[in-house]
This record gives structure tokens, C-alpha cells and sequence, in this order.
């Protein structure tokens, strides 16, 4: 999208692509093909969600710890009958832009906010894709279960909530390291103490689940 900023660190799609470049000549023609699940990439990440756009899919993915849930069970029923939301909004906080990401499962304290930085190729292809496909995909996984939950989610109203996100941000720096985003962080959590706090209709993407999703991830590196 020709408003968002520069990217000072890479998706992870380009970094599977520079994998690839390494392991190949760069003088000739060559195809690499790399296929990986998303529960790869969440690792030890628990109870917070991560955002990407892997190939052009627009994904939220979250493990869940068994601080927040026993388990999955009967969890992916509630979510494909009254499917979630994410509310989306653009804020300034000093010189730097950031968005805050708040994903609400259809279940009591199972509302997560994540505080995301346009700086990150990830984030600017998870907004990007969700905007050009009008879809979320949302993977669920559990410390304490074997199983996974995986949906496709249609994102209605996605569009005029990431055009309201971007002016909200537009000229503004983008912190990039951990140092960098320290303190616009801490004036979010200032700003809104409870997570709850701040969201409105306004922000709020609904996502109705449309069918499943695959876990399944194929990553393709031309030369």
C-alpha cells in the first residue's frame, strides 16, 4: 500500500526469501519452495497474539496458556457461531505512530491487545492483505492441547478502519527495536489502562467465520 512507511524489519516472507537466496546461486535461474505450519512460528509465544501476511494471508495467530483456558474445548463451536473482533486503531504517541490491535474471543477475558509498530514488514502485511482480501484467517493453539482451530474469517469493514489507522499515523515515525518502542508502549498501557478501554464501534472489524483454514503455509522464492 502506497501509504505505508519504509520497512526497517524484514516480514517473515522475506526473511524465508533470503533463506533461499543464501542457499542458491545468485547467477542462475532457480525455484525454491519452502512449506512450514504456523504453529512454527508462534514458538514460545503464549497468550499474545502475533499478526502476519505470510503469502498474501492475512493471519492472526495465538497459543493459548492454561493461565487463560484448560484447553480448546468447545471454544472453536462458540467461535464459528458467533464468530470474534478485532478492533484496529492509528495512534500518536510523541514523534513515533503505532497501532493498537485488540483481538476479542467470544469468551469472558479472552481479549488480547497487542501493541504493533508499521516499522515491521509483518505487520504492514497483515494489514495489507486483510485490506486487499477483506478476510482474516485465525489460528488457535493450546500448551495443553494436541488439537488446533483454524478459521477464515470474512473482516467486514476492515477497509475504512485501516484508511482511519493510516492518517491517524501518516508523517510520523515508526519505532522499530525493542528500545525504540519502549516508550510509546508504556504511554498506550497509561493511555488505556484496561483493554477494553478506548474501543468503539468505530474500530471494530467483525470477524464471521467462512470456513476453515489451512495450516499450512508454502512459500515460493523465484530467482
Amino acid at each position: 500500500m502506497a501509504r505505508m512507511p519504509p520497512v526497517t524489519e524484514p516480514s517473515k516472507t522475506e526473511q524465508f526469501a533470503e533463506d533461499a537466496r543464501l542457499h542458491h546461486p545468485a547467477d542462475e535461474h532457480w525455484t525454491h519452495t519452502q512449506i512450514f505450519s504456523y504453529s512454527e512460528l508462534l514458538r514460545d509465544r503464549y497468550d499474545s497474539p502475533l499478526y502476519v501476511g505470510v503469502n498474501g494471508r492475512p493471519a492472526i495467530l495465538l497459543c493459548l496458556s492454561g493461565q487463560m483456558r484448560a484447553d480448546l474445548g468447545g471454544l472453536g463451536e462458540l467461535i464459528r457461531r458467533t464468530g470474534a473482533e478485532l478492533f484496529l486503531q492509528g495512534h500518536r504517541f510523541g514523534r513515533y505512530g503505532m497501532v493498537r490491535a485488540v483481538l476479542e474471543l467470544p469468551e469472558r477475558d479472552l481479549i488480547f491487545e497487542t501493541p504493533l509498530t508499521l516499522a515491521h514488514g509483518d505487520v504492514q502485511e497483515f494489514v495489507s492483505a486483510g485490506y486487499q482480501n477483506e478476510a482474516v484467517e485465525l489460528h488457535l493453539a493450546h500448551t495443553n492441547d494436541a488439537r488446533s482451530q483454524r478459521f477464515t474469517c470474512q473482516a467486514a469493514g476492515i477497509r475504512p478502519i485501516v484508511d482511519a489507522v493510516l492518517d491517524a499515523v501518516r508523517g510520523l515515525d515508526h519505532p522499530t527495536t525493542p528500545a525504540e518502542q519502549a516508550a510509546p508502549v508504556a504511554e498506550m498501557e497509561a493511555r488505556f489502562p484496561e483493554i477494553s478501554d478506548g474501543l468503539s464501534g468505530r474500530t471494530r472489524i467483525r470477524l464471521t467465520v467462512t470456513g476453515p483454514a489451512d495450516d499450512a503455509v508454502t512459500v515460493e522464492t523465484y530467482n
